[in-house]
């Protein structure tokens, strides 16, 4: 039986048991609630859209209410987050909340994971948080490229001066001579 045929049965049940006027009456009390009930729910928040924007890290952090101390490093942090130069994964993000022993957010997006970081990291002292931004900490493997180049030049020297050994008479002095 299609949807439409069922409901116009159970109709027919109800006026038969009821009469015309009292289901038409209440009819159009239900749609008339409805309608009341869906226009609140478009008026009362513009987040309902599904097109609505998504706060930025910056945008999220400049509505906090924060000591003046911390805001500057706080925002230069949201900036890092939006450029994806601080837990630019969410791999990061998994990371950091088990370093933190923050519970793991389970939508698995940076967005979704933005207002629980930015909470926590807000109770962090101003110092740790500077740390953060000056050590370059959970900025993601990009950063690793320099030290991966020193590594490997340091490597290649060391393996010349193995593979060359000096020559008599041409070595270096000896320290402290």
């Amino acid at each position: 039986m299609t949807e439409a045929k069922y409901l116009k049965d159970m109709l027919c049940l109800m006026v038969d048991r009821h009469g015309p006027e009292q289901v038409g009456r209440a009819l159009r009390e239900v749609v008339s609630a409805h309608r009341r009930k869906n226009s609140n729910k478009k008026k009362a928040s513009p987040k309902s859209n599904a097109k609505a924007k998504k706060k930025t890290a910056p945008e999220y952090v400049a509505k906090m209410d924060l000591p003046s101390e911390k805001k500057p490093a706080m925002a230069e942090l949201a900036k890092r987050f939006e450029e994806k130069n601080f837990l630019p994964r969410f791999g990061s993000i998994r990371e950091f909340c088990r370093i933190y022993r923050i519970v793991e957010p389970a939508s698995k997006s940076r967005v979704s994971a933005l207002p629980r970081i930015f909470k926590f990291i807000a109770t962090m002292e101003t110092s740790k948080i500077q740390r953060i931004l000056d050590d370059g900490m959970f900025s993601g493997p990009s950063r690793l490229g320099p030290i991966a180049d020193a590594i490997l030049r340091n490597g290649r020297g060391a393996a010349y001066r193995l593979a060359n050994p000096p020559v008599s008479g041409n070595s270096p002095p000896a320290p402290g001579s």
